[in-house]
């Protein structure tokens, strides 16, 4: 069976036994980067290592899920702070990739991260920067931004770490005045901004298997502790979690269905925005109204496509259709 016809249309969600039909989707960056990969016969340390392979995109977790919504021919409006000549550079960049952006300027130079993979081996090297210091007003900007720009039954997309200055609740503010405005929140955060936002019950949360350890105090090893994870996620006041399992695949839960989808194995490497990929495919699975079993298999074919084809910037949307057959989507009973 193929599954190229997801990609068709927009379903209404009563046809899919929700009740909700979304009108826009909004990516929130907080602490965008200009990603430049250089790959390497070999790293060597002490020494001068020259390659003539790089690429650079346009980054942060927000901005990931924008590119790959783009990917599947799905608009979206990018937010960030930006600052600087890298903020410019981000700027064109994704106008140039059609992502249209929404941008609060800062002073200070928005962040440069830097990966470095063996072309043949498993080594590989990252640098990411913190990020610039945001202004008080700065941050009210974007609250503000938020205030006007939110409206109800859209999707807001809260991903990423926090740049410097801006306080630990600030996803947990932002969460809270969405919701107030009847926005669903997709939210894919770390550490206390995670734990502080979950206080706020978003409409989904998407941790990846290291979030979700350090959050509940214990160790995914297997579906079942997976199970027990997405549990007690839902049990914080969420309606929605999407379990990133890397090579084990997606877990989508609510409270009364809970759905694995297990794309093919393949060798693990590492792949810039791949977690970022299966966030975009559960947001526009629910977008266009798909079963819990589709948005899953959509999720974990795109994270799939990018791993297979080692960065985000490489996926098609023929990649994800044809990936789509090769993932196993089951039914787990809740209880």
């Amino acid at each position: 069976m193929r599954y190229s016809g997801l990609f068709v249309r927009k379903i209404p969600f009563e046809l899919s036994g929700f009740d909700t039909i979304y009108t826009m989707i909004t990516t929130l960056t907080p602490n965008p980067s200009v990603d430049r990969t250089l790959l390497v016969e070999k790293i060597r340390f002490n020494e001068v290592i020259r390659t003539n392979d790089g690429r650079i995109d346009w980054g942060g977790r927000g901005f990931n899920v924008s590119r790959a919504l783009r990917i599947l021919r799905e608009e979206s409006r990018a937010i960030a702070w930006v600052g600087g000549s890298t903020g410019k550079m981000l700027e064109d960049g994704l106008t140039r990739l059609g992502v249209h952006t929404d941008l609060i300027w800062v002073d200070a130079e928005t962040r440069s991260n830097t990966l470095i993979l063996e072309d043949e081996g498993e080594w590989y090297v990252r640098v990411n920067e913190g990020g610039p210091a945001i202004p008080s007003e700065a941050i009210q900007a974007m609250l503000d931004k938020a205030a006007q720009l939110a409206k109800p039954n859209s999707i807001w997309v809260l991903a990423g770490s926090l740049p410097q200055a801006v306080p630990e609740d600030f996803y947990a503010q932002l969460i809270e005045l969405l919701n107030a405005r009847g926005v669903r929140v997709f939210f894919d955060a770390s550490d206390e901004p995670l734990r502080l936002g979950l206080q706020q019950a978003p409409f989904l949360v998407k941790p990846g298997v290291l979030e979700a350890e350090a959050y509940l105090g214990f160790t995914i090893k297997n579906y079942d502790d997976a199970k027990r994870a997405a549990l007690a996620f839902l049990r914080t006041g969420v309606k929605h979690v999407g379990l990133s399992l890397d090579d084990m695949g997606l877990l989508l839960a609510t409270q009364h269905e809970m759905v694995l989808a297990t794309p093919p194995r393949m060798p693990v490497k590492v792949a810039t925005g791949a977690s970022d990929a299966i966030m975009a495919g559960v947001v526009l699975g629910f977008f266009r109204g798909m079963s819990l079993q589709d948005i899953a298999r959509l999720g974990a074919a795109f994270g799939a496509a990018t791993i297979q084809k080692g960065a985000l910037s490489a996926v098609r949307q023929a990649d994800v259709d044809a990936m789509l057959s090769r993932v196993e989507v089951r039914v787990i009973n809740v209880m």
